[in-house]
């Protein structure tokens, strides 16, 4: 196989698996401070790209101009959910949490399918039908875009848990609850304030990925699936194995699509999930 060919497929598995790797960290920051599987999160990502098009559509403000915005209002959804919905469920266990989600997968779908129909809608943005040439490396200047935010966004978010006020009472919740209550953190408003962070985030990137997919109401299942995959993968609970997760499995789908097509090379990230839970059940970079 021509070395350039191989080259192509890998830069776009790393561009997608820093993408990947965004929507895996906000996915685990939700769980960390929960303890709450959220198989809503790739819908929350798609009701966001629909926004975009009902805004397009509406006033023709270009999509990327509406990421703060999304933002701002996916903050304020993801706050909301936490302290109407989510919270109440916490204590019941993780599989309460979990059927609350995925009612909330049924519920996203179903409306985005009554309100803009099954059809398959490409969503034009002012970067669309651009490419950019690095070399024999041809790539899609959406798709370049997309990544750079996603992976400024990841080291952004990385280094908030890891050095900021904030980022230590996230921490002191995911080890020990009860200790960090003693300690005089406010849990619920911590819990808040990450769940919102997460769907926040969700709507960022989905302002900036919506030129990069064609939209249908269901896709955001398999985003979610990814976004698990990513986080197993990496070490769950591990927010820098999510972003090494999240490159590694890109590379892995773009040179599975490569070597065996669209629908079989698919399966590759799940392949690759099942190896390393056999070889190393805690993820690539967790720990016992």
């Amino acid at each position: 196989m021509p070395i350039d060919v191989l080259l192509q497929a890998t830069t776009q598995g790393l561009l997608m698996g820093s993408i990947y790797a965004l929507v895996a960290l906000s996915l685990t920051l939700i769980f960390a401070v929960g303890g709450l599987l959220n198989f809503a999160h790739g819908d929350f990502m798609v009701l966001a790209m629909y926004a975009a098009f009902a805004v397009l559509a509406a006033v023709g403000v270009d999509p990327y101009l509406l990421a703060v915005p999304l933002f701002g209002l996916f903050f304020l959804v993801g706050t909301g959910l936490f302290r109407g919905l989510v919270r109440p469920v916490l204590s019941e266990g993780l599989l309460v949490g979990a059927q609350l989600t995925l009612g909330m997968v049924f519920v996203l779908q179903n409306a985005m399918l009554l309100i803009f129909g099954g059809d398959h809608l490409s969503v034009p943005t002012v970067l669309s039908n651009r490419n950019v040439a690095f070399g024999t490396v041809i790539l899609p200047l959406p798709l370049l875009v997309a990544s750079a935010v996603a992976a400024i966004l990841s080291i952004f978010l990385y280094v908030l848990l890891m050095r900021t006020d904030f980022g230590r009472q996230v921490r002191a919740v995911t080890q020990n609850r009860d200790a960090a209550a003693l300690m005089g953190i406010p849990i619920v408003r911590v819990q808040a304030k990450a769940f919102g962070l997460g769907i926040g985030l969700l709507g960022l990137t989905g302002a900036f990925l919506v030129a990069q997919f064609t939209l249908t109401p269901s896709m955001g299942l398999d985003l979610t699936l990814l976004a698990l995959i990513v986080m197993v993968f990496g070490g769950i609970g591990n927010f820098l194995g999510c972003l090494g997760g999240g490159l590694i499995i890109g590379v892995i789908e773009g040179l599975g699509t490569l070597f065996f097509g669209g629908t079989v090379g698919a399966m590759a990230p799940y392949v690759a999930l099942v190896l390393v839970l056999l070889l190393r059940p805690h993820g690539l970079f967790g720990e016992h």
